[in-house]
């Protein structure tokens, strides 16, 4: 069972709420992104626990519903059992004091799917989720740390930390020499810019110096033959 993130947005004093789980038209946070019915492709319920832990009672349940480009979680807290009611009052609390800081995540299987790469990074398009369950979260699960990117590259490199951007590009080279068609317009310029400035990285400067005084001795003599042929009128 995989992990995201979600947002609640509204709770009531019955103990019915609202959760943003996704955004249908973006990217999310694990380079993910979502064909329109992919949540909707059943009618889902969802228990409702805390830490994801499967051995407790459940405080609730939710309902997994898309609307235009999202996706929601209609949440119901049963106020009948004591967990329901000690989280209905933190919740409330939570919304009603500042900035929310509460964080939720959701368990679910993704039953279909399709790789790509996005911005030097494995992705999925996700076409059919299966929510199983939306808890409460000290921190919430589901994002991608540590992944590539051309802003914190320069910083690793400095750093020494060469070992994940070479795992990561040597993961991507193999995934793409079974299916090249994966890598998008952008993705192919971005490789060339970087194939381009690693070469020159990876010369060495006796090596480059070496060349280039090749060059010019090549030029110079190349010079000199032609001054002397056409002296000599050959």
């Amino acid at each position: 069972m995989l992990t995201k993130n979600l947002t609640v947005t509204e709770m009531d004093d019955t103990g019915k709420g609202l959760a943003l789980i996704a955004d249908l038209s973006k990217v999310d946070n694990d380079n993910d992104g979502y064909a329109k019915g992919a949540f909707a492709w059943k009618e889902q319920w969802a228990q409702l626990l805390t830490a994801h832990n499967l051995n407790m009672i459940p405080f609730g349940k939710a309902r997994i519903f898309e609307d235009g480009d999202f996706a929601f979680a209609e949440l119901h807290l049963n106020l009948e059992v004591q967990a329901g009611r000690e989280w209905h009052s933190a919740l409330k609390f939570d919304l009603a004091n500042g900035s929310p800081i509460q964080e939720w995540s959701y368990g679910y299987t993704a039953l279909e799917f399709e790789r790509v790469f996005r911005e030097l990074r494995k992705g999925r398009i996700l076409k059919k989720v299966d929510v199983h369950e939306v808890s409460t979260v000290v921190r919430g699960a589901g994002t991608t740390t540590g992944t590539l990117s051309m802003k914190n590259l320069k910083a690793q490199l400095k750093d020494g930390e060469f070992d994940a951007v070479i795992n990561h590009l040597g993961e991507m080279a193999d995934t793409l020499k079974g299916d090249p068609g994966l890598l998008s317009a952008t993705g192919r310029k971005q490789l060339g810019e970087i194939h381009a400035a690693l070469g020159v990285a990876l010369i060495d400067p006796a090596e480059a110096e070496a060349k280039a005084n090749a060059a010019i001795e090549h030029e110079v003599t190349r010079h000199l033959t032609r001054d002397a042929r056409m002296r000599l009128g050959v």
